[in-house]
Formats: C-alpha cells, structure tokens, sequence
C-alpha cells in the first residue's frame, strides 16, 4: 500500500486557509479629535515568531542594505496534527466525480481521515492600543469557532465547511531593556482547525451497460447456475450510446422472456 506516490496538497491548503482568514486586518490612529490620520495594514508571514522577533532588534543600517523589522505584524505557523476520533466517517464510502480531461472516465477517492490541527497566530505591536484594535477584528468572530468553507478535493468537486476553533489567548511583554530598545507586546492567539486528509485517487471506467438476468429460484434453485433456465432479460443502456458522462442523454430498456 505504501510506496504509490500521491499528493493532494490537503495539509498545504489548511495552511493557506488558516493564514487567508488574517490577511485583511488594518489599524488606524486617530489625533485627539479622534480623526483617523493614518490607516496601516497589517502584514502576516508563516513562520515562528522568534524569528521575528530577531528582525525587529536588529539595527537598522540602510548602507548595508539591513532594515529592522516594522510594526504591527502577525506571523502564524502550525505546530502539531493529531487524529481526531470523534469525526471518523463510514469506512470505503466513495465520492466520485467526471475526470478532468476523459470525459469516458471517473475520478474516484475514498472517504478521508479526520485530523486536528493545531495552529499558533502572533501578533507583534509597538503599543496595546494596536493590539487591542487587532484582537477586536478577530475574537468576536470565534464563538468559539469559525466556519470556512474550503476547496477540500478539486479533483472530484468536494466542498467541506471547516471549523476554526479558538483554544486560548496569553499575553507577553517583550520589554526588558534600555531606552534604546524597542519594544514588542505579543498576543498569541491558539486554534484548532478540524480538517481531514484524503488518501490517492484512482481513475475508473463508466458503466454503460447493465444486463441483469433473471431466473425462476423456486423450481430452479438447486440446479448449477449453467442449467437453469432464464426467466427473463433486462438490458439497459444510455441514449444515445455515444453520450458521456457530461452529456444529455436518457435510457433505453429491452425486457425480453
């Protein structure tokens, strides 16, 4: 079983879904009659916030080409993948859809296997009201979870409502040095998304034909299958028998005795 080569790219869409859901909050500042004078964007990268971190007490140095790190930011990284037990579907269920480029074909996949994920979310400002403004664009969406709906298999056309749960928030002031240091308050914000991971594809031929056989099982019930004698025929085929999987078409059905 192992040792096919597969690749859905399911772990790397979660990852994308996560970091998508951030990527559209911004900060204003205000003067003292509360007019906005500047509205910032604030960036979001993959990655560990200590890497950032480093960025932002480097010196800058623009002859060298170093430019320290600007605030606010978020970084969001995913830490850990545990099967979730509670979410497991009905085993060798199918989902079946017409392939991408033979129309006469399928593409099939089995059904998936539930997992967590476990995501860490960082948000890096200069002072609490930048924090606040950006906490306040997120949490009260959580409650505790948020529902994103997610392209889960192209492939085979299926679409997932995936929850994003909020697991817990914890506050950290980075500021331990002179005057010349510069500060960081980082919020880290913790969530589960339930997601799932699907197994290889596999092509698969149409049916386009069915011929069922029939036999009287009373009388003929202990004879091998070559002695009995049939009852009757049912033949049934797509109209017209040319059309493929995409196409228009009907039935035809021949009952013979």
């Amino acid at each position: 079983m192992f040792g096919t080569y597969f690749y859905n790219k399911n772990i790397r869409n979660i990852v994308i879904l996560f970091g998508t859901v951030f990527n559209d909050i911004s900060v204003r500042r205000t003067d003292a009659a509360n007019v906005v004078q500047e509205e910032v964007k604030v960036p979001i990268a993959y990655g560990p916030a200590e890497k950032f971190l480093v960025r932002l007490r480097e010196v800058t140095d623009i002859s060298k080409g170093k430019v320290g790190l600007t605030l606010p930011r978020m970084s969001f990284e995913f830490s850990a993948i545990n099967y979730d037990s509670t979410r497991k579907l009905v085993t060798g269920k199918q989902f079946k859809a017409i392939h991408a480029s033979d129309t006469t074909k399928l593409t099939r996949v089995y059904t998936p296997t539930p997992y967590n994920f476990d995501f860490t979310l960082s948000i890096m400002v200069k002072n609490s009201d930048d924090g606040t403004q950006i906490l306040e664009q997120i949490l009260p969406y959580f409650t505790p979870a948020y529902q994103v709906t997610m392209n889960e298999m192209s492939t085979v056309g299926i679409k997932r409502d995936i929850p994003i749960i909020f697991t817990g928030l914890s506050t950290e002031d980075t500021y331990e040095g002179d005057f010349l240091t510069r500060r960081a308050l980082i919020h880290t914000l913790t969530f589960t998304v339930q997601a799932f991971l699907y197994g290889p594809t596999e092509d698969i031929k149409i049916i386009k034909e069915v011929d069922i056989a029939k036999y009287d099982q009373t009388s003929q019930s202990a004879l091998a299958a070559a002695q009995r004698v049939k009852a009757s025929n049912t033949d049934i085929k797509p109209d017209p028998l040319s059309s493929d999987a995409d196409d228009a078409y009907g039935y035809t059905t021949t009952y013979t005795e």
